[in-house]
C-alpha cells in the first residue's frame, strides 16, 4: 500500500514538473519535491518488505 502511495506521489509531482503550461516558481518546486518523495517512499517501501512465510 505504501508503494502504491509512493508512485501515485511520483506521478503527481512528474506531471507537475513537465505541465505544459506556465506555473508559478513555488508549485515547480513542490512539485519537484513531491516526486523525490514518491520516489524515496515507494523505493524504501520495496526494501523493508517482511515475509510472513513459516519454513516447512
Amino acid at each position: 500500500m505504501l508503494r502504491t502511495i509512493g508512485l501515485v506521489l511520483a506521478t503527481v509531482g512528474t506531471a507537475v514538473l513537465t505541465a505544459p503550461v506556465s506555473l508559478p516558481i513555488i508549485v515547480t518546486t513542490i512539485g519537484g519535491y513531491v516526486a523525490v518523495a514518491g520516489g524515496v517512499i515507494s523505493a524504501v517501501s520495496q526494501l523493508t518488505v517482511e515475509k510472513n512465510e513459516q519454513p516447512q
